[in-house]
């Protein structure tokens, strides 16, 4: 399914919130994997049970996503009207294509499917903060 229509609410102030958003999501990633200790699971201090991952390997991943939010902003901000279904199968292609990079960033290994999946579907959710500040300025 290809974009919605761009909506004549896109303003400088929306781009600048969409990229703001992202950049938090991007950051969170990061966060989540820096924090230390976290038993079991790959931290800066070690892999844990994940003997095919190494902190490197989220850290790439994480740039390789960062260019993807964005694009689930601007999705969901130009998918207000459209019914939930229609948006999930919009977002699809864009999740699945954010996953090719995060797996070619990462020589197959699976760092970050779930953040996808997850902020994929709150950034296209933070529609209703774009679309509000760019009307109410």
């Amino acid at each position: 399914m290809s974009m919605p229509a761009t909506s004549t609410k896109t303003t400088k102030l929306a781009t600048s919130l969409i990229d703001e958003y992202a950049l938090l999501g991007w950051r969170a990633m990061l966060t989540e994997v820096n924090l230390s200790p976290k038993p079991g699971l790959v931290d800066r201090i070690n892999c844990g049970a994940h003997k095919d991952m190494a902190l490197e390997d989220f850290h790439r991943s994480a740039l390789a996503i960062q260019g993807w939010l964005p694009r689930f902003i601007e999705f969901g901000a130009c998918s207000a009207e459209m019914a939930p279904e229609a948006v999930l199968n919009g977002l699809r292609p864009i999740g699945m294509a954010c996953e090719g990079d995060m797996f070619r960033a990462t020589a197959g290994v699976n760092t970050h499917k779930g953040s996808i999946f997850s902020l994929g579907l709150l950034c296209a959710a933070g529609k209703l903060a774009v679309c509000f500040s760019s009307t109410s300025r």
